[in-house]
């Protein structure tokens, strides 16, 4: 989200930067231009310290320079000021309320603070005005999804799939999602038509692999999780899951070690999922399993206990 809107207000030219040197000789506005044009150059190298400083002292000149608050406020932000950035935006906006700039803007600054609440408000203040806003309307999605409203996170994404049905994160957001509320065969369906369009995404096999095996189509996952590594060898979680479908499903044990051999190569620790793999009954080549686990330390303790 932050990508995105910083591109928004990077103003910067070659006139801006030439002109910038002549700021002993002109006075009043063009003097807090030139320091406005300043503090852009500074923003667009990252060296938000210095940004601000100048933007401050734009201001100090001509205190109706509403672009230099503004800019002053996403600075503060880069920088890790975000309260700061806040008030300055608060107060712009009491002077234009029906901005959504600003409202924008202050909801990222909510969020950067952590109070999810207040940027969702904010959000949906800006799309009651400008429901076709996308751009927003992925933000609350993204937001209600870490409040783990996921219902909620799910219609906006549909929302702006209807609204743009070319949105691939929208699609993808939506088939991660359709998978974590337990909505496999829908979730396939998405993450199918993703692929379509985004063929060489690790990640969407990744899901999609996961989607197979929630619904015991145990072939149809492994193919999915081989793909996932052909776009990426050293995927652990598929080489895992891989091996889980081959050492407790299909009953394919040699694949099913190699498998689990390279999980573990491509550095795979995952505790709980390694305690649910050694708890199946059906696990095949128990003491095998078993002893790959220990070599790299990473036998659960219950089951270091026992073996003893």
């Amino acid at each position: 989200m932050s990508s995105s809107g910083t591109k928004t207000f990077l103003l910067l030219t070659a006139l801006v930067l030439t002109l910038s040197a002549c700021t002993t000789t002109i006075r009043g506005p063009e003097l807090s231009l030139e320091y406005y044009n300043l503090g852009n150059a500074y923003y667009n190298l990252a060296d938000y310290d210095k940004s601000i400083l100048y933007y401050q002292k734009a201001i100090s000149i001509d205190n109706e320079n509403r672009k230099a608050y503004f800019n002053l406020a996403l600075a503060f932000i880069a920088a890790g000021r975000a309260a700061e950035a806040q008030g300055v935006l608060e107060d712009l906006i009491v002077q234009d309320p029906d901005n959504q700039s600003l409202m924008e803007a202050l909801a990222f600054a909510c969020y950067v603070q952590e109070e999810n609440e207040k940027a969702i408000q904010i959000y949906r203040r800006v799309l009651e005005v400008s429901p076709e806003n996308n751009k927003a309307r992925y933000n609350l999605g993204m937001l209600l999804w870490k409040q783990e409203d996921r219902e909620a996170a799910l219609d906006t994404f549909a929302t702006i799939l209807e609204n743009d049905p070319e949105d691939m994160e929208a699609l993808y957001h939506q088939g991660e999602l359709l998978l974590q509320l337990n909505r496999p065969a829908e979730a396939v369906e998405v993450l199918e038509a993703y692929l379509q369009k985004q063929p060489d995404s690790a990640d969407a096999y990744m899901h999609l692999g996961d989607a197979y095996r929630i619904l015991e189509r145990y072939d149809k996952a492994l193919e999915a999780y081989a793909e996932a590594l052909i776009y990426d060898e050293k995927r652990g979680d598929a080489w895992f899951y891989s091996a889980v479908i081959q050492l407790t499903r299909i009953e394919d044990p040699d694949r099913g070690l190699t498998a689990l051999t390279e999980a573990l190569e491509a550095g795979f620790q995952d505790s709980e999922q390694i305690a649910e793999l050694l708890s199946a009954s059906e696990l095949l080549e128990r003491d095998k399993v078993t002893a790959l686990f220990r070599r790299r330390g990473l036998l659960p303790e219950a089951e270091e206990t026992e073996q003893q």
